[in-house]
């Protein structure tokens, strides 16, 4: 099974670096490794060329371009457009994969034909702790994003009919998963840790305003009679927090993050390779 892994940058030299060497590591044979730099000016181009060798000689697959962009997802479709990849999967700079043998272990389970998106679970990380996020507590809420996409991986035709959306900021990938619940397109939940991430630091977490403005328009509640009152509601809620925050001792921001990811498993989980769920959601 052919795997495209791409991952977006700009001038992320430190983050970049620790994703690319968890790449090195992939124990799977048929995947490539795409990065796609938006010009940085960080010595970010200099590293790509020092890792390129170090690809060679792992005979990994790999390409880059650095070039100034439209920002994270315009981007992300311009990987998709250079990908070769049956499946294809966004790897955040400074994110990973949960182990090196995750791929393998992914793609030796049965996958439905009609299933046109794969996701598992992340393990996320904050200043407070970290632990599992599974996807069971994400959908609870069809409000939010549904999973991580560190941890899911996409049929690439999927992502050519359905580009990402540049008019979103930040939440164009929630935007593209919505599209394709609506298309009624398959998603099959593997029960696997498939990726870490650092969710302290992300934009939706740093910027609470914006996240929920942009979530009113991927589920059309701005064509809604009472979008007015739900724009006012999301102002009073979350307009503040931004510029309160930064002026607010770190331990207070803590309590209150790890209050709102209550959600996240303290314990570690352990693959089961004889007793897999598999799920199905249309």
């Amino acid at each position: 099974m052919k795997v495209s892994i791409i991952t977006v940058c700009f001038n992320a030299y430190e983050d970049l670096k620790k994703t690319m060497d968890s790449i090195l590591l992939i124990d799977y044979i048929d995947f490539e490794y795409i990065i796609i730099d938006g010009g940085s000016l960080d010595g970010t181009k200099e590293l790509l060329d020092e890792y390129s060798h170090y690809f060679q000689q792992k005979q990994i697959k790999f390409q880059y371009i650095s070039e100034k962009d439209k920002g994270t997802y315009d981007a992300m479709n311009k990987g998709v457009l250079i990908s070769k990849g049956d499946w294809i999967n966004f790897m955040n700079a400074g994110d990973s994969f949960y182990s090196s043998n995750i791929l393998s272990e992914l793609f030796s389970q049965t996958i439905d034909k009609e299933v046109g998106v794969l996701y598992g679970d992340t393990f996320q990380y904050y200043d407070f702790g970290s632990g599992i996020a599974q996807e069971k507590d994400y959908l609870k809420d069809s409000k939010t994003m549904p999973f991580c996409h560190q941890s899911s991986f996409v049929k690439k035709e999927l992502l050519l009919k359905y580009p990402f959306d540049l008019s979103y900021r930040i939440i164009a990938d929630h935007n593209f998963f919505h599209q394709l619940r609506t298309a009624n397109i398959k998603f099959q939940y593997i029960p696997i840790v498939i990726s870490r991430y650092n969710g302290q630091y992300g934009l939706s977490a740093t910027h609470p305003l914006l996240l929920h403005k942009e979530s009113l328009r991927v589920h059309h509640i701005t064509e809604k009679w009472y979008y007015p009152f739900s724009i006012i509601w999301v102002y009073l809620r979350y307009g503040w927090v931004q510029p309160f925050k930064k002026h607010m001792p770190k331990w207070i921001t803590n309590t209150w993050m790890k209050y709102k990811r209550k959600y996240i498993k303290k314990q570690s989980l352990v693959s089961n390779k004889n007793g897999r769920v598999k799920k199905l959601i249309k």
